[in-house]
C-alpha cells in the first residue's frame, strides 16, 4: 500500500530509502537568508538531481517551494541537500511503497 509522507528539514538528510515519488517541497525562511536547495534520486548526495540546485528568495511573504503538477519518479530514494546561514525548513511530500 502507498502512503504519503512529509518530512520536515532543517538540514541535509535522507527523506526516502527506496523507491519513491517526490510530489513536491515547502521552504520556510527567517526572511534573510537565501537557502540553496538540491533533491537527488538517491540516498545520499550524490545520484541524479530531480530538482536542480536552486536558491530561492528568503524576502518572498508568502510560500516558497517546489510543487511539479505532476508526482516525479525517485527509483533509489530521496536525499535532500541544504545550505543556508540562517534558519530554514524544508518540508518534503512523498510517495513510497512503505507502510
Amino acid at each position: 500500500m502507498r502512503v504519503a509522507s512529509v518530512t520536515k528539514l532543517t538540514a541535509s538528510a535522507k527523506v526516502a530509502d527506496g523507491p519513491a515519488l517526490l510530489l513536491g517541497m515547502l521552504i520556510g525562511t527567517d526572511g534573510s537568508n537565501n537557502p540553496t536547495i538540491t533533491v537527488h534520486d538517491s540516498t545520499d548526495n550524490s545520484g541524479t538531481e530531480v530538482v536542480p540546485t536552486a536558491e530561492y528568495d528568503a524576502t518572498v511573504i508568502g510560500l516558497n517551494g517546489y510543487a511539479p503538477g505532476y508526482a516525479k519518479s525517485c527509483k533509489n530514494g530521496i536525499y535532500v541537500v541544504i545550505s543556508c546561514a540562517g534558519a530554514v525548513e524544508v518540508s518534503i511530500d512523498y510517495i513510497t511503497n512503505e507502510g
